[in-house]
C-alpha cells in the first residue's frame, strides 16, 4: 500500500507530466562513486537507500536492520553479488517506508551483510531498493534528472503508453524490457553485431561484461588487461535496441553466472538520458548528440 500526491519542484516535462498523472515523486543524489540514492524514513528513521534496478529485491544492511530495530527471521536463501560472492539472508517487513513524499507499507525485504556498498563512497547508505517494489508501484527511474516517480495506484498501461508517446516527440528510443527468470529487468542488446542480454542496473557504476563474452564479441581489450582477464574493453558498437552506441569503452570482468552476458551501468543510462519505466516494461533513450537535453 503507497500514497503519493504531486511531486516536489523538479525541473522540466516530466515533472508536469507525471504531476497530472497523480505520481508522487522523490530526488535522488549522485554519489562519488555514481550511485543514485535516495533520502528515506524507515519505520520513522532516517535512512538512506541505493536506487538498484538490478537488485531483485529491496535489500537492508544487517546493521542498518539492528539499527531500525527490524526483526529478521532466518531463510534459506542467499544473495549472490556480480562476482558471485554469497552472502546469507535473512527476511523482515518494513512498516513504512518513506522516499520525498511517497510513503510505501508493509515492504518485505531481504537482508543480509552489505558493508561493500559503502567502502567507496558517502554518505552512508542502508541497502538497496530493488525491482520487485519498482514493478509494484509503476515507478518510472530519470537518471539524467535524478527523479523518481511513482504511481499510488501501481502500473498504468495507459500512463506509459502516454509517456512512451512523449518521449518518442524528443528523440527518444524504446527499448522493450523483460524480466529473466532470476527476475532481473534485461534489454535485447548487441556487442559488435552478437546478441546478448543485459541487465538494466542502475546500481552498476559503469557498464559491465563478461570476459568470456567480450572476447567472443571481438571486443578490443586494454593492455592494462589483468593476468585474470579484467579491465577495459571497446566495441565498435554497443546495440540497444535501435540505439547504436559507437565506440562503446565497458568494464571487462569474470562476473557470476546469473549476470550472463553483462550490465548495462548507470553511465551509458545517464549519458543517453535514460527514463526506466518499470511498470510498462520499457527504457527510453536519447544519444546525446541528438539535442540539448533541455528539449524534454
Amino acid at each position: 500500500m503507497l500514497s503519493g500526491h504531486a511531486a516536489a519542484p523538479a525541473p522540466a516535462a516530466l515533472k508536469t507530466f507525471f504531476e497530472h498523472e497523480g505520481f508522487g515523486g522523490a530526488p535522488m543524489q549522485r554519489r562519488f562513486a555514481n550511485h543514485l540514492f535516495v533520502n528515506t524514513m524507515m519505520n520513522g528513521r532516517k535512512t538512506a537507500l541505493m536506487i538498484d534496478s538490478g537488485c531483485p529485491q529491496t535489500l537492508i544492511d544487517r546493521d542498518s536492520a539492528r539499527r531500525i530495530g527490524l526483526r529478521v527471521q532466518d531463510s534459506k536463501g542467499y544473495v549472490v553479488g556480480v562476482s558471485g560472492n554469497a552472502e546469507r539472508a535473512g527476511i523482515s517487513k518494513l512498516s513504512t517506508l518513506a522516499m520525498g513524499n511517497c510513503t510505501f507499507q508493509n515492504v518485505p525485504v531481504e537482508v543480509a551483510a552489505e558493508q561493500q556498498i559503502n567502502f567507496i563512497a558517502r554518505p552512508h547508505l542502508d541497502g538497496l531498493f530493488g525491482a520487485h517494489e519498482m514493478s509494484r508501484f509503476g515507478m518510472v527511474i530519470d537518471c539524467a534528472r535524478q527523479m523518481i516517480y511513482v504511481n499510488p495506484k501501481g502500473a498504468s498501461a495507459a500512463t506509459s503508453q502516454k509517456l512512451a508517446q512523449l518521449l518518442a516527440g524528443r528523440g527518444f528510443v524504446r527499448i522493450p524490457m523483460h524480466f529473466n527468470p532470476e527476475h532481473h529487468l534485461e534489454v535485447d542488446a548487441a556487442l559488435n553485431g552478437h546478441p546478448a542480454k543485459l541487465i538494466v542496473d542502475t546500481g552498476s557504476a559503469l557498464t559491465l561484461i563478461s570476459s568470456p563474452i567480450a572476447a567472443a564479441s571481438g571486443a578490443s581489450m586494454s593492455p592494462n588487461m589483468s593476468y585474470h582477464g579484467e579491465g577495459i574493453g571497446y566495441f565498435k558498437q554497443l546495440t540497444l535496441g535501435n540505439l547504436v552506441v559507437n565506440n562503446a569503452e565497458v568494464g571487462v570482468a569474470h562476473v557470476a553466472k546469473f549476470v550472463g552476458a553483462g550490465l548495462l551501468g548507470e553511465e551509458y543510462l545517464s549519458w543517453n538520458f535514460a527514463v526506466i519505466d518499470v511498470g510498462g516494461m520499457n527504457l527510453f533513450m536519447r544519444p546525446p548528440e541528438s539535442g540539448p537535453a533541455k528539449k524534454r
